[in-house]
């Protein structure tokens, strides 16, 4: 009997020990691009209430916990800025509700530089001479300013192909230099490629690069009749434009020189015109004084006799005509 008594106080007791713990966060997992490194989870099941989390790490040089993100309710935490691309890293979260903390959830041994994905690099196309080049650029590393700093070899796979044939792409692998010619493509066609890093050490690829596309040339060199095209067309061109520019700059100064002629006018001249024309008109009226009739007497002389006798009307015609004589 004191034995089942003592069964059962030591299991109520482990009861409440249990009870007094919170449900531990789920899906605990370290998200790693480029170096950067995220320890990311879900809230805990059949968990009632706030909860706040708290996220620590431990480096293989250190024994204990060093705690990064404290009382916070986010479901991740960001250890890019403590972390260095050699090592082994070990991350820890749990739940807090007051008084209340679940249990730690660890993660497995993590390792920077093996584990990281190493996203997409920067690919140009330059179509020169019937050939296309092929331009790398590595991608940014968080916290590091070259991706060779971190691996001693970095290789590259580049897969091309003829635009609507991706099924037919050819693939270069562990390319070692930043920069290629693909050759022996077809003239005037579309030419499409990607890129990923390559690194031999731990057998690892990266993520593929966006798809970059351009046209080839043939040879780089322009057929003969296109260029006799666009010399005839450059021609024409020419020899219309030119004329009409000469024909609107023509308008365009006629224009200018009616609405802003550069000749003064006289003086008086803007004066009759400024002033309304019964104005002037009264003026000049005003200021003329009158001037004296100028006049002379005429008188007529005959040089024949007068005749006495005959009719009158004879002696005045006569006498006309010698006025007429005279004058």
């Amino acid at each position: 009997m004191a034995f089942t008594f003592l069964q059962c106080f030591l299991l109520m007791r482990y009861v409440s020990v249990v009870l007094a713990h919170l449900p531990v966060p789920e899906n605990v997992n370290v998200t790693s691009i480029n170096l950067g490194v995220i320890l990311e989870w879900d809230r805990p099941s059949y968990s009632l209430g706030k909860l706040t989390y708290t996220a620590e790490y431990r480096s293989s040089i250190s024994r204990t916990f060093q705690t990064v993100c404290d009382n916070q309710t986010e479901h991740r935490c960001d250890f890019t800025h403590v972390i260095v691309p050699v090592g082994i890293f070990l991350f820890r979260v749990r739940a807090e509700q007051g008084q209340k903390t679940s249990r730690w959830v660890k993660t497995e041994q993590f390792f920077p530089d093996k584990h990281t994905i190493i996203g997409g690099p920067t690919v140009r196309l330059v179509s020169r001479d019937g050939n296309l080049e092929v331009d790398i650029r590595d991608p940014a590393m968080e916290g590091h300013k070259k991706l060779s700093d971190i691996y001693s070899s970095v290789g590259y796979n580049v897969r091309y192909w003829k635009e609507g044939e991706e099924d037919k792409a050819t693939v270069m692998k562990d390319r070692q230099q930043n920069g290629l010619v693909l050759n022996q493509l077809e003239a005037w066609s579309r030419y499409c490629v990607q890129v990923q890093v390559f690194i031999e050490l731990y057998k690892k690829t990266g993520e593929f690069s966006p798809v970059r596309c351009e046209a080839t040339t043939s040879d780089g060199k322009v057929e003969t009749w296109m260029i006799a095209l666009i010399l005839v067309v450059s021609f024409v061109v020419v020899s219309v434009t030119l004329p009409l520019l000469f024909l609107v700059a023509w308008y365009f100064y006629k224009g200018l020189k009616f609405f802003y002629p550069t000749d003064n006018l006289p003086e008086n001249l803007k004066k009759y015109i400024m002033e309304p024309p019964h104005q002037y008109i009264l003026k000049a009226m005003q200021n003329s004084s009158l001037q004296e009739e100028q006049y002379q007497e005429v008188s007529i002389i005959s040089e024949s006799p007068l005749v006495e006798e005959g009719p009158l009307c004879s002696n005045t015609e006569e006498q006309k005509g010698a006025d007429q004589g005279v004058i």
